[in-house]
């Protein structure tokens, strides 16, 4: 372990978050483990508007080009915006089933929790709710990373 990261550490105890934030705009940043550090590191990189943060949290795999236009629009648009809450959730198991069984779209990854963002704004006027940003979560190689629901046919136009 270098010296940044031992420091990085030691603040982390102090101040929880901290951490994330020193760390997460190095290049070699490593990502969150536990749920304590993913809603911690998601929680960051929004309130210091980092999207190259939340971009390298992603797990971009089976992505088309279309697919990386919205999903940036929508982590960009996060950014900045004042948090009233923010949560770690179990995502229940069979969620997709349908939608993986139409055979149109399938999760990157086993999604298995999800971190809920809600934003310090007005509720929505059409829908009367908070404005809220939820990231489907799952595991690789031992981190958490941001799920993506792609298109699962062949004939996509998306690439």
């Amino acid at each position: 372990m270098n010296a940044r990261m031992a420091s990085w550490l030691v603040r982390g105890c102090i101040a929880p978050g901290l951490a994330v934030i020193m760390a997460a705009s190095a290049a070699a940043a490593e990502l969150p483990k536990d749920r304590d550090a993913v809603v911690g590191y998601i929680k960051a990189a929004i309130e210091t508007r980092d999207y190259d943060m939340l971009k390298d949290l992603v797990f971009w795999k089976d992505a088309g080009k279309i697919k990386k236009r919205v999903v940036r629009f929508h982590l960009s648009r996060s950014l900045g915006r004042p948090i009233k809450s923010i949560g770690f959730e179990e995502f229940p198991a069979d969620a997709f089933d349908q939608v993986i069984a139409e055979g149109r779209y399938a999760p990157n990854m086993e999604i298995r929790h999800a971190v809920r963002v809600i934003f310090d704004e007005p509720v929505s006027e059409t829908t009367g709710k908070p404005p809220t940003a939820v990231f489907l979560l799952g595991k690789r190689e031992d981190v958490f990373r941001i799920a993506l629901v792609n298109r699962a046919f062949d004939d996509d136009d998306d690439d």
